[in-house]
């Protein structure tokens, strides 16, 4: 039986050679970009082949891996995981404004890459991402027989005088893009306030002569009363959007790190890729975010560090956590 956490001391290639074949759900890790990051030596490369091969081994067949990478090299890690044998399924980008140029020959860094495998399968219904525990808040959305395959809606829903107008209750289907809450409003000062499904009418008279309504109300999955002119809002409301506040970086004993990713972004990514009661593992678990993360929303979870440093940081998440 899988411990709830487990944390381990040491090199993740030596330390996963000892863990059993297909014993975890999913990997998802913030390892070295490579960039030789404020001198230190843990970011002279990022994960190769041989990192990947092991990554590839313990994962179970339809299990994904989520690993960020730098925008300058972050094709060398997604070229050794494809190379040991993953499927590159996709790649999600997140968005924020945090990043400083080092001078005057590079551009201010603003996204990072995350590279989205999968060792392939041929069970059915395996290999499966887990949209509804990862779906966008927000209210339910128009948009006909569009909305019907971008939001999912739930066969054979149909609200009385409004057939397969609306989308899934639960929010938006997860994105390939991720915000935090600088790039967000941002994005929303740029486009406005938009209407949804590109209806201007927000009246009740203005719907009715769109769908042949008198109005849009409904109540659903615990949604009640949501009129049509409360589903639009800024750009920003189609993307998830995370950020990591100061109080949530640990710091002990004056030592913390310098790499440290939002939580609710690595709870958002954990939820995307393990299925219900699954083990995630970090093979470069740094201060311990994905850690806390996979507490919180409920999964097991193996985090392997190599430098010693950062183990008090990753007990103080899994106390804070607990």
């Amino acid at each position: 039986m899988t411990e709830p956490v487990s944390v381990l001391h040491g090199d993740c290639i030596d330390l996963m050679r000892g863990m059993p074949a297909e014993s975890v759900d999913a990997i998802v890790t913030d390892p070295p970009y490579g960039l030789g990051f404020m001198g230190k030596a843990w970011d002279a490369l990022p994960p190769g082949e041989e990192w990947a091969l092991e990554c590839l081994r313990v994962l179970k067949p339809g299990g994904h891996l989520l690993a960020f990478g730098g925008t300058r090299t972050w094709h060398r890690l997604a070229v050794a995981v494809e190379d040991a044998g993953f499927e590159i399924r996709d790649s999600i980008a997140w968005m924020h404004g945090e990043g400083f140029p080092k001078g005057k020959a590079q551009l201010k860094p603003s996204h990072e890459p995350i590279v989205m495998a999968r060792r392939r399968t041929v069970a059915p219904r395996s290999g499966l991402l887990q949209i509804e525990a990862a779906r966008i808040e927000g209210i339910p959305q128009p948009g006909g027989a569009s909305a019907i395959s971008i939001y999912g809606t739930p066969t054979g829903y149909k609200p009385s005088g409004l057939p397969n107008v609306l989308g899934n209750p639960n929010g938006r289907w997860p994105a390939n893009v991720i915000l935090d809450e600088a790039m967000a409003a941002e994005l929303d000062a740029q486009s406005g306030y938009l209407h949804p499904a590109g209806n201007k009418a927000d009246t009740a008279t203005g719907i009715g002569a769109t769908y042949g309504a008198t109005s849009y109300q409904v109540s659903y999955a615990g949604i009640a009363n949501r009129t049509h002119k409360d589903q639009g809002g800024g750009a920003s409301r189609f993307f998830y959007v995370a950020k990591a506040s100061k109080r949530e970086r640990p710091t002990v004993n004056g030592v913390s790190h310098t790499t440290v990713k939002p939580l609710k972004l690595m709870r958002h990514l954990v939820r995307l890729v393990t299925p219900e009661g699954g083990t995630i593992l970090d093979p470069f678990a740094g201060s311990g975010t994905t850690i806390e993360a996979a507490i919180l929303e409920g999964f097991n979870v193996i985090g392997i560090e190599r430098e010693a440093e950062y183990l008090p940081l990753i007990q103080a998440r899994i106390d804070r956590a607990a």
